[in-house]
């Protein structure tokens, strides 16, 4: 494995301080063949995971609870008095347009599966840019030839210069063909979340 050195490893040490957060909310913006999807996102530990719909399904909710490993879907509105659908993370109603599942779907699998890449291929460390208004490291990780995660070989990730938290990444195939930009903004890390906000 080729690292051009800033950091030892900044990918492990973004998953360290993952590990250390009880609790984050943002909004993520991903953009691949199908559109963009636009979603305010919610996680607390140990896997509590809830999706408030802005584009393309405006004001639709899913919340995923790591206890019943079920998928609660508010199709026409914000919970409360409305109706919900209980369903698999398998189920094709609750995966994204390039099939992620709601249960995987958090910023700690992400990172887990960029360092699953990086173990079977290339590390380069592109310095410090500037993101969204943030000191960012800009980092590729590479899969050596006919290793993938999924159908990814390469990710271009941006990180947080102080916090290590995602700001961006780029997923691409083993042709270099993009497969899936991802932002993520309006960062809040161990936000204080409403008692109900993930059992409505």
């Amino acid at each position: 494995m080729v690292v051009l050195s800033l950091e030892p490893n900044p990918v492990a040490a973004a998953l360290a301080r993952f590990e250390q957060l009880d609790a984050y909310q943002l909004t993520l913006r991903s953009q691949g063949d199908s559109g963009e999807e636009v979603i305010r996102y919610s996680y607390r530990r140990p896997g509590f995971i809830r999706m408030d719909l802005i584009m393309p399904y405006r004001g639709a909710v899913l919340i995923y609870s790591p206890e019943t490993r079920r998928v609660q879907l508010w199709p026409f509105g914000s919970p409360g008095n409305r109706p919900s659908v209980s369903l698999s993370p398998l189920n094709r109603m609750v995966r994204s347009a390039r099939g992620h599942r709601v249960d995987q779907s958090d910023v700690g699998t992400l990172l887990r599966n960029i360092q699953r890449l990086q173990e079977q291929g290339t590390l380069q460390q592109l310095g410090e840019v500037s993101l969204q208004g943030r000191r960012a490291l800009q980092l590729v990780v590479e899969g050596a030839p006919d290793q993938r995660v999924g159908e990814v070989a390469r990710y271009e990730l941006w990180l947080d210069s102080e916090t290590l938290f995602p700001l961006q990444v780029i997923s691409r195939d083993d042709q270099g063909t993009r497969l899936e930009v991802v932002r993520f903004e309006d960062i809040d890390l161990d936000p204080e979340l409403p008692a109900d906000h993930f059992s409505p």
